[in-house]
């Protein structure tokens, strides 16, 4: 059977975003859903500081899981639990070995970066397994046909084969545009095409591949524009657990992404 797609949910609006874009691509992959509700903890929350986290009882779960699954074309497993958001996620992924996590970002444009949790990356180094973030600026779900791919100029790989995001790739046969970013008038870009080639998440795939390069001392900003330049419907960034330039790139430029950017977001954990 195909591996099921995860959705994390907490009946926000941005979380019910994120399963409209997971229920679009599962029908797709002809995949399950697994839709997890963890309890007294929101995802990324900056409704935290205010104390504004809702605790519902069993009636009202039950009740906002019906309404949500209803008219879905996949099947669906729902699961509420009792457990801190890594553990809870962790588990659920050992369950259920799904091929992506999909998880919805509320819109944190006015709340400063230093009071928002940079919680997809604590998740995706927690279960290792592809995120899509979907933040609630982002449009209704279409399949996407253009993705842009940052990369750091170094080569990466995975310590667990990216079968479900290979699959996916498969179905959408999508056009590849490589990010790069640079801070002087240059022409030449890294070494990008080998970079990815070498990473197996595009091994046995034919899919056109073309390099942007943006002038721009700030990455993450020439990221995001190169993403309106290339007209980009998914940025794909990969997501390093070592190596001091791996946690740079994790805080200062794939956090600053994930923070700012309008279109959902595929993290991909490297080993």
């Amino acid at each position: 059977m195909t591996a099921p797609l995860l959705v994390l949910t907490d009946f926000s609006p941005d979380a019910d975003l994120a399963l409209r874009h997971a229920a679009a691509l599962a029908a797709l992959l002809k995949a399950p859903l697994v839709l997890l509700y963890v309890r007294r903890e929101s995802l990324l929350d900056p409704e935290a500081f205010t104390g504004s986290i809702r605790h519902l009882s069993e009636k009202h779960i039950a009740a906002a899981f019906a309404v949500r699954t209803a008219g879905l074309s996949v099947p669906v497993i729902t699961e509420s639990v009792d457990e801190s958001l890594p553990k809870a996620l962790a588990a659920a992924v050992h369950r259920h070995a799904p091929a992506l996590v999909v998880l919805g970002k509320p819109d944190t444009q006015q709340t400063p970066d230093q009071l928002v949790s940079t919680t997809a990356l604590h998740l995706l180094r927690s279960t290792n397994t592809p995120l899509l973030v979907i933040p609630l600026p982002a449009n209704d779900p279409v399949l996407p046909r253009q993705l842009l791919v940052a990369l750091d100029g170094e080569p990466f790989g995975f310590a667990t084969p990216p079968i479900g995001v290979q699959e996916l790739l498969r179905e959408l046969q999508p056009h590849l545009t490589l990010c790069h970013v640079a801070s002087e008038a240059e022409t030449r870009s890294v070494a990008a095409h080998d970079i990815l080639a070498g990473s197996q998440l595009v091994a046995g795939l034919e899919l056109p591949i073309e390099t942007h390069t943006v002038l721009e001392s700030n990455v993450p900003a020439g990221i995001l524009r190169a993403a309106t330049d290339t007209q980009a419907d998914w940025l794909v960034l990969p997501a390093r657990r070592r190596s001091f330039w791996g946690q740079l790139f994790n805080q200062s430029v794939t956090a600053q992404v994930v923070l700012h950017s309008r279109l959902p977001i595929l993290l991909l954990p490297t080993s």
